[in-house]
């Protein structure tokens, strides 16, 4: 039996066989999804006020021609504030985010750690955790936006039952560019993308709820505690996602979703695969594995483009 790459509404990041052993684990998810959403209908916890309502938590290395597109574009979006994990970087990142530091809109933090990624995360939650109601691990390669409401506040105020909200990537490649233009804003040059969502997801999460562990793939999806249950998070379906990478959907519209330049133009691509992985060093991104991305591009996504607008004239753009 063949494994699944995709259905109707996802491209899988775990392929699986569709055997007896899924068809269980499937109605074992049910089950337990019933019980999650009686919990937290009657007994999940009451959120009180803090310092921030959205945070982002992000490590970065050589990334500031990408930094003010990437921050301005959130601060749009409603986020209140970034603690920016600088890993050994070598370009101008300070001068780019002296006037946010400067605002009070950006933590900075020098964290030399190598790998670092999870580390910082884990520095993050011990020390700036309970500042923030909630908080997203994302990278700057990676916008965060809902879908119908015009900013991430406003989709907070109809999602806070549950502690951990993933949203899907949507993937998006070259565009056919060899090079990147440094003159053009990133979402506005690449809008060819996957035709599905991938099922890696990126998660946003209720600080009062207590993580369960930290671990190298942690910023796609982990789990927290809550009344001695491991909690995994729900989809933009509706649904839980669990430790069997089981991704259902509906004929609801999706109204949030992370658009991912996972490669800008092809020249960034070859640079960040140099560069390595923030956390295990090595580099995946070789020729075989941009091809195989490149080739599922086979739709575009404007959605991001309604801010594009109002994100020009923050930044200046003429």
């Amino acid at each position: 039996m063949e494994k699944v790459k995709e259905d109707k509404t996802f491209i899988y990041n775990v392929p699986r066989k569709r055997t007896l052993k899924y068809l269980l684990q499937y109605i074992s998810l049910m089950v337990m999804e019933w019980c999650y959403k009686f919990i937290f209908t009657f007994l999940g916890k009451n959120m009180k006020p803090k310092k921030y309502t959205l945070s982002i938590c992000a490590i970065f290395k050589n990334e500031a021609p990408f930094m003010k597109e990437w921050i301005e574009f959130h601060l749009l979006m409603g986020v209140d504030h970034f603690y920016l994990y600088n890993n050994n970087s070598e370009d101008n990142f300070r001068e780019v985010l002296a006037p946010y530091v400067e605002q009070g809109v950006v933590t900075l933090i020098e964290w030399p750690d190598v790998p670092g990624q999870i580390s910082a995360y884990r520095n993050w939650y011990d020390t700036y955790r309970h500042e923030s109601n909630w908080c997203t691990f994302i990278d700057l390669d990676e916008f965060l936006f809902p879908t119908r409401q015009t900013n991430l506040k406003e989709w907070l105020s109809y999602h806070v039952k549950y502690p951990l909200y993933a949203v899907y990537w949507r993937m998006f490649g070259t565009s056919g560019r060899l090079e990147h233009d440094f003159h053009q804003l990133t979402i506005e040059q690449y809008t060819c993308c996957w035709d599905k969502y991938a099922t890696a997801t990126k998660l946003i999460y209720n600080t009062d709820y207590d993580i369960e562990r930290f671990f190298s793939s942690m910023m796609h999806k982990f789990n927290v505690k809550y009344l001695g249950l491991s909690v995994p998070p729900v989809n933009p379906y509706g649904h839980f996602i669990n430790k069997w990478e089981i991704h259902r959907s509906s004929s609801s519209v999706v109204d949030i979703q992370c658009n991912h330049y996972w490669s800008k133009a092809f020249r960034e691509y070859e640079a960040k695969h140099r560069r390595g992985d923030a956390v295990t060093l090595r580099s995946v991104r070789d020729m075989d594995m941009f091809l195989w991305h490149e080739h599922y591009n086979r739709g575009t996504d404007f959605k991001i483009f309604r801010f594009l607008v109002e994100l020009k004239i923050k930044l200046g753009v003429r």
